[in-house]
């Protein structure tokens, strides 16, 4: 691929880093140690994810008094919340990538984040504390619009996760292929389609709206819901830079024509696109 060639984005950074690091003094580097990592993404990363997902729909799955008033319990729900925030967002970051690459190898990386992600959600779930009764309980015909929201936006998710191609939210097939001698360094191209026709971040989007339309509203969901929300919209700021930096103008076309987080038409903005070139055509 020419180097100048911004319609596929790869770690190059990383990958270098890797060959000069090699394996040999590696913690995770071999078949043993990557089908262990494999499970962890499997069982803490999916079952961490799922946990939250039904934390978030029925509330705390084993309410754990810890003998705290109504500050101390707050400040332990946002202390889980910060804790998920920071290791989620700093194992994604370049630099930290270019680090672990000492000690794991860089096949290796996305299990290892999202079984450190399915931790943390699983400490959240776990280790949440409800503050008080509900400030509002939805009669039931909202309540059960709310949950159809719900499920609708999860189907959103689904939707835009298919629409990127071979998206693997656990990160385990780079560590299946890792001791493929015949695999190749591939790029990942830039791709729209799907939600990402209207919106740059379908995927945050449809989190936001599952967050909210769960029919659950106590001081301390309130908090967990505007905590996550804030924490999400910095987040995208935050990748919108690496994607900048990753495919160049491609990136800066599309974001002129596609908002970041909220449709504003009710048509697709732009054409399904798998880009071999750096022009964003407009559908209208």
């Amino acid at each position: 691929m020419p180097q100048d060639d911004k319609t596929a984005c790869k770690l190059s950074a990383v990958d270098n880093a890797q060959a000069i690091h090699g394996s040999g003094g590696q913690l995770i580097s071999r078949k043993p140690g990557a089908l262990l990592l494999v499970a962890a993404a499997y069982v803490l990363g999916g079952g961490g994810m799922l946990a939250w997902l039904a934390f978030l729909l029925l509330g705390p799955l084993v309410p754990l008094d810890v003998e705290l008033g109504i500050a101390g319990r707050l400040m332990l729900d946002t202390l889980l919340c910060l804790l998920f925030f920071i290791q989620h967002s700093i194992m994604v970051r370049r630099g930290f990538r270019l680090w672990l690459t000492r000690i794991v190898r860089a096949d290796f990386h996305g299990a290892l984040y999202a079984a450190a992600s399915g931790l943390f959600l699983l400490l959240l779930a776990g280790l949440w504390q409800p503050v008080g009764s509900a400030l509002w309980t939805p009669p039931s015909p909202i309540r059960w619009a709310m949950i159809l929201l719900f499920l609708a936006a999860g189907a959103g998710a689904w939707w835009g996760s298919k629409s990127l191609g071979d998206f693997d939210a656990l990160g385990v097939k780079p560590a299946l292929r890792a001791f493929d001698s015949q695999k190749p360094i591939t790029a990942t191209p830039f791709i729209v389609r799907g939600p990402y026709r209207w919106v740059r971040h379908p995927l945050y989007l449809f989190s936001l709206v599952i967050i909210w339309s769960c029919p659950i509203f106590t001081v301390d969901r309130l908090l967990h819901n505007g905590l996550w929300t804030i924490w999400i919209i910095i987040g995208a700021a935050m990748e919108e830079r690496d994607l900048v930096d990753c495919f160049g103008q491609a990136y800066r076309s599309y974001q002129k024509t596609v908002p970041m987080l909220l449709p504003t038409s009710l048509k697709p903005l732009i054409k399904d696109q798998i880009s071999h070139n750096s022009q964003i055509t407009n559908d209208n």
